[in-house]
């Protein structure tokens, strides 16, 4: 399919309603963790304190994978709204609806989702041991 190729309202409708219906629950999800942390009594027994550091270490991760999946999900609601969601960011074709019922916060297609990440392992694979990397 073409860049031209539009999804029709119906299936807007309920991509849109999807991303809104997740964004609440991940947003919940993360009021949940951080206000269990607030209210978490200390161990002061030394295993306890070691299963505790992990389970916060856990939960940590989990408020920044759920925090990035927010804001995807807030790029594919501003891209919906400017009639954009479902165009490849990298090659501007239809994504297609397979990939975006599976992933509805896709930017790219396949084909340079794959180029983008064997692009990222070739990065990673250069970079020696030890050595630090520089944001830009």
């Amino acid at each position: 399919m073409k860049s031209s190729a539009k999804l029709d309202r119906r299936t807007v409708k309920e991509i849109e309603q999807f991303l809104n219906d997740k964004r609440v629950q991940l947003r919940a999800s993360v009021r949940t963790i951080v206000s269990e942390r607030r209210t978490h009594e200390v161990d002061t027994n030394d295993d306890a304190q070691a299963s505790e550091n992990l389970h916060d270490e856990i939960q940590v991760v989990l408020v920044d994978q759920r925090s990035r999946q927010v804001a995807q999900i807030d790029a594919a609601l501003e891209r919906l709204s400017r009639g954009q969601y479902g165009i490849c960011l990298d090659c501007n074709e239809f994504i297609g609806l397979p990939r975006l019922r599976a992933l509805p916060f896709a930017q790219r297609c396949r084909a340079c989702q794959t180029d983008v990440e064997i692009r990222a392992r070739r990065t990673t694979e250069r970079v020696p041991v030890g050595v630090a990397i520089e944001a830009a």
